[in-house]
């Protein structure tokens, strides 16, 4: 009888737990699923698109590329899916998302960015989405600032779960050497893949070409306001990044800094 009991609280709490997490997982999931996820604005764009011109190369779909109009279609989003169903078209399936650590996700690839990057980077997203911050500061201060970059990364950093299996990718490394950071995840992804097939996925990946199919897809859709690729509009680093800042978000990540990128505790003096 008390072995029946646990089993049922067992399967009660697996229960809520699933409904907790239900939001950030399609209609459908599969065990075998691999997410593709990072905090926003750390190069996931990017990452699908090289991830999705392998794939459709090595299904055979020589004639078909990424777009910025398709994308979703090969690689979905899970916060467009809102439950719904998807379909798989390709040998495997990258779902991206944006959630913070999520126990049905079994197969991860992580992107991380460095914190001062993202931040700036997310500021002005959300300025071209209409959000108000008085100045870098309060935002880098905020609920939506450095503070939720930090409880991102650990949240997927420290839980160490045997049954899942993920795979790190510093952003700056693969801006550096794409080429070298795919290769690497795909050997453990278990699929030999050949050099040329990377080196033109990421070819046909590269940002100007990104930036020239989101100026196609602006050019047909006249809904369409956003830049999601690129610099169009956007203030740099520079003009709002002070060191008093700069300080700030490194003492609040001194941490996850000092494993993932310690030059940048080096380049600014240990604090």
């Amino acid at each position: 009888m008390l072995k029946f009991a646990k089993s049922i609280s067992k399967n009660f709490r697996e229960h809520i737990m699933r409904q907790k997490h239900k939001q950030y997982l399609p209609d459908n999931p599969m065990h075998d699923d691999i997410y593709i996820v990072e905090f926003p604005k750390s190069g996931i764009t990017w990452l699908q698109h090289i991830l999705g011109n392998i794939e459709l190369q090595l299904a055979g779909k020589k004639r078909e590329f990424i777009s910025f109009y398709n994308h979703h279609k090969y690689l979905p989003d899970v916060h467009q899916l809102r439950g719904a169903n998807i379909n798989r078209f390709l040998n495997r399936t990258f779902i991206k998302s944006h959630a913070e650590y999520n126990p049905f996700y079994y197969f991860v690839i992580y992107l991380i960015r460095n914190p001062f990057d993202v931040m700036v980077s997310y500021y002005n997203f959300l300025l071209h989405m209409g959000e108000s911050y008085k100045n870098f500061k309060k935002f880098v201060k905020s609920e939506k600032g450095i503070k939720a970059w930090k409880r991102h990364v650990l949240s997927w950093w420290y839980r160490k779960v045997d049954a899942q299996r993920i795979h790190f990718i510093k952003y700056e490394d693969l801006l550096k050497n794409p080429v070298h950071e795919i290769s690497e995840l795909y050997k453990n992804l278990g699929v030999n893949v050949e050099k040329e097939i990377i080196e033109e996925s990421v070819e046909r990946s590269k940002m100007e070409k990104m930036r020239a199919s989101e100026e196609h897809y602006r050019k047909y859709n006249p809904n369409y306001s956003m830049s999601f690729v690129g610099k169009r509009g956007k203030i740099k680093k520079e003009q709002f990044l002070t060191d008093e800042v700069g300080e700030y978000i490194l003492q609040e990540t001194k941490e996850i800094i000092e494993f993932f990128y310690p030059e940048l505790v080096k380049d600014r003096g240990t604090p």
